[in-house]
């Protein structure tokens, strides 16, 4: 996602512990990027929960109470690296675990962090363990690391970031004195290791007991294995590899439209265009860090106090074709360097058949009136520097099988993940197949830069067969309901309309 490769091990663990949402457990493996390279672990307001590796988005685990990997590396095994029994007492406790072989592994991949977890042994009858974490106002008790070197030094870390994910709550709890685990509460530990040029000898975690419930317990350390660790990192190949910069691109048979944003007649390539959007051509914007793409990009604002941004849309009807039922829609982003969505989400390019009655601002699709797969942005915690200057970006969803009147957010986590830095250009590439009617077969994907992020195999997106795929929307819009705190800006160049899949531009 950000250009580079990584052997799973500095790439996802280091991006990755960051974002310590995970069930417990060390991260590290062996395919390509991940999360940006800012994105750090944190125990603040976008930390990791019991259903997502970070808060914002939310970017989910493959299965809620997080991911993990055992020491056989068995995703969700019980073979746990170390395992020690917490007696019942009533008495403070200094539990102990040797994780040399988990740290050796670490260190052996020349990983810079770790991230561990501890969690109940599976079967076994658990009581549950407050341990003290890092925001305790005891130092004394704060977890601790031991390394012992082959050189006979020894290094004391306390962990950069700790948390503990609990199931009954919907928010992140780094902020909290204590870490529990047991039942289905597991803590989570981030690690910043040491540069050193000789062997580790041994490792031991060392954690204080506050208080206990319920009985003993038996409490293993596992490591992470977040969903985009487990996904291919190769890039897709498709139709624009080969068109160098997408020069003619729009020759190619299965492709229905793109455009650069070079004419100074862009608007009139489109079917509509509402004159409120703040839009217009750029090839220079130093102000807000802007480096183009190719040429001339499209700068769309929001404006403060106002939530529009653009509106603007490709019909795919005409004289000679009728609507489609399976679209790709590929563009590439940039947010600019005054982007930050403190307050509220919003909404960003998709692929739409509201047909003027329903699948947007609150109008409800029931299978029959319409339905609208854009893009959408999630609010950024202003008062979590783990995640500054990154976006998580996601589906904003009306379908037929919508609970609520407003859409449902779907973050997408796999792959390299949904989370996109400021100042930076990203392929960004949908695919709909819309369902066939009376059964859940409808399709969505996502990819950024030819790597997937989302797959939703099982949607509905229609009751009739009327509902068609009429528009591309490239629709910007802050909120919701609130309007912008503040003037921001983004990008957007070089976008196709196929019939088959696109991929990033050949440079």
């Amino acid at each position: 996602m950000n250009g580079s490769t990584s052997s799973c091990t500095v790439a996802i663990v280091n991006r990755f512990v960051r974002a310590l949402s995970v069930v417990g457990l060390v991260v590290w493996c062996s395919i390509t990027l991940a999360a940006p390279d800012s994105f750090e672990l944190g125990d603040g307001v976008a930390g990791p929960t019991c259903a997502a590796f970070t808060t914002m988005g939310p970017l989910a685990w493959g299965r809620a109470g997080g991911d993990w990997v055992d020491a056989k590396g068995k995703l969700y095994g019980d073979q746990a690296f170390a395992t020690q029994s917490v007696p019942l007492l009533k008495v403070r406790q200094v539990i102990d675990w040797d994780v040399t072989t988990l740290f050796q592994k670490i260190l052996d991949g020349r990983q810079t962090q770790a991230v561990i977890l501890l969690k109940p042994k599976a079967g076994a009858m658990s009581g549950i363990v407050d341990f003290h974490s890092r925001e305790s106002s005891d130092s004394g008790t704060w977890p601790m690391l031991k390394l012992k070197w082959s050189d006979g030094s020894q290094t004391r870390l306390s962990p950069a970031a700790d948390t503990f994910l609990d199931c009954t709550s919907l928010s992140s709890l780094g902020a909290r004195v204590d870490l529990k685990v047991g039942g289905s509460q597991s803590a989570l530990l981030r690690f910043v290791l040491p540069k050193s040029k000789v062997g580790l000898r041994q490792a031991v975690l060392y954690m204080v007991t506050d208080q206990q419930y319920a009985g003993s317990s038996e409490i293993g350390v596992f490591q992470v294995s977040p969903p985009y660790s487990r996904v291919a990192g190769s890039v897709k190949p498709g139709i624009a590899g080969g068109f160098v910069g997408d020069s003619g691109i729009s020759r190619h048979p299965d492709v229905l439209f793109a455009t650069g944003f070079e004419s100074l007649a862009w608007i009139p390539e489109w079917s509509y265009y509402d004159p409120r959007s703040s839009a217009e051509t750029v090839s220079a914007d130093d102000a807000h860090l802007f480096e183009p793409l190719i040429g001339k990009a499209l700068r769309v604002r929001f404006v403060k106090g106002k939530n529009l941004g653009l509106d603007l849309r490709y019909a795919l009807s005409g004289k000679s074709e009728s609507a489609p039922e399976e679209i790709y829609f590929r563009y590439y982003l940039r947010f600019g360097d005054d982007w930050d969505p403190p307050i509220s989400g919003g909404k960003i390019p998709g692929i739409a058949g509201t047909y003027g009655q329903a699948g947007w601002g609150m109008r409800k699709s029931d299978g029959y009136n319409g339905w609208s797969m854009r893009g959408g942005f999630a609010v950024r915690p202003s008062n979590d520097k783990s995640v500054a200057g990154m976006t998580a970006i996601g589906s904003y969803t009306y379908h037929a099988d919508m609970v609520d009147v407003s859409g449902d957010f779907w973050g997408w986590s796999d792959g390299p993940s949904g989370l996109l830095e400021n100042n930076r250009w990203y392929a960004v590439e949908q695919y709909v197949k819309l369902n066939t009617v009376g059964a859940r077969d409808g399709i969505f994907r996502a990819w950024i830069d030819g790597r997937q992020v989302f797959e939703k195999t099982n949607i509905q997106y229609r009751l009739t067969s009327k509902l068609k795929i009429e528009n591309i929307w490239m629709d910007v819009y802050h909120g919701g309901v609130a309007p912008s705190p503040k003037d921001m800006t983004l990008y957007f160049d070089n976008m196709v309309i196929a019939r088959k899949y696109i991929g990033p531009m050949k440079r």
